[in-house]
């Protein structure tokens, strides 16, 4: 059975950035005074603890919160163009906050400001490579040499997934690079290595004409290079 379409489309507005969402308790609600409390599906947004509900008469009998969570968090992946995205609280290491999102173009969006006494959201990203949480693409994401990193400031409500590079997510309506209302401030870490092997090949430079000389026959008017008469003066060249 397809989710319901009024779910899917609230979650595709949802703007919080990650589109990760993690399971939760079964809730009975009442939906009419005069019928048994209906059981319902509830999931939570990792990113501002939002919590959605369901009824179970509209989902499959084998919908459960956890795997209705995990359906929602790919189809937000695959919606918004991610390879790979985290969020929430992570018991692995010293246990921390951390929401992640990672392009395939080499590109990272972190936030890390709860658990900011561990350091900045790049040494947060790289501590959750070194624990697991981020199963890198690359072993040399494990090196904070390896990215340069900027501030900007997002919100997913509207957004462009398909993102080449740096320069398309900073051109994408998902960033701005001013503090605007409701926007989140991020890091954008982007991986040098990769960056650097996406990055367009340098037009060749056309060749220099070659110079001519007296008696050579120039390619393109086959005319011998010779003095040549005008008026008053002569020249030295060809017929072009």
């Amino acid at each position: 059975m397809a989710l319901p379409s009024s779910l899917v489309q609230h979650i595709e507005q949802h703007a919080c950035m990650s589109g990760c969402y993690g399971s939760d308790t079964t809730i009975q609600l009442c939906l009419d005074g005069a019928k048994p409390l209906q059981p319902m599906v509830s999931v939570t947004c990792l990113d501002c603890l939002s919590r959605f509900g369901v009824p179970t008469a509209l989902l499959s009998s084998s919908t459960t919160s956890q795997s209705l969570s995990a359906e929602l968090t790919q189809h937000m992946r695959i919606k918004r163009g991610f390879a790979l995205s985290v969020s929430g609280y992570h018991t692995g290491g010293p246990g921390f906050w951390l929401t992640a999102m990672y392009y395939s173009c080499g590109l990272f969006i972190i936030s890390a400001d709860r658990s900011r006494q561990l350091g900045s959201d790049l040494d947060q990203l790289l501590l959750a490579i070194q624990n697991g949480i981020v199963k890198a693409p690359d072993p040399r994401m494990g090196d904070a040499k390896q990215f340069s990193v900027e501030s900007v400031f997002v919100n997913f409500e509207k957004c462009q997934p398909a993102i080449r590079g740096k320069a398309d997510f900073l051109a994408s309506p998902q960033c701005k690079t001013t503090q605007q209302k409701d926007w989140k401030k991020v890091t954008l870490a982007e991986f040098l290595p990769l960056a650097r092997a996406n990055a367009p090949a340098p037009t060749p430079k056309a060749p220099a004409p070659r110079v001519l000389n007296r008696g050579d026959i120039c390619p393109k008017c086959k005319a011998e290079v010779r003095d040549r008469p005008l008026l008053n003066r002569s020249y030295l060249g060809c017929l072009c």
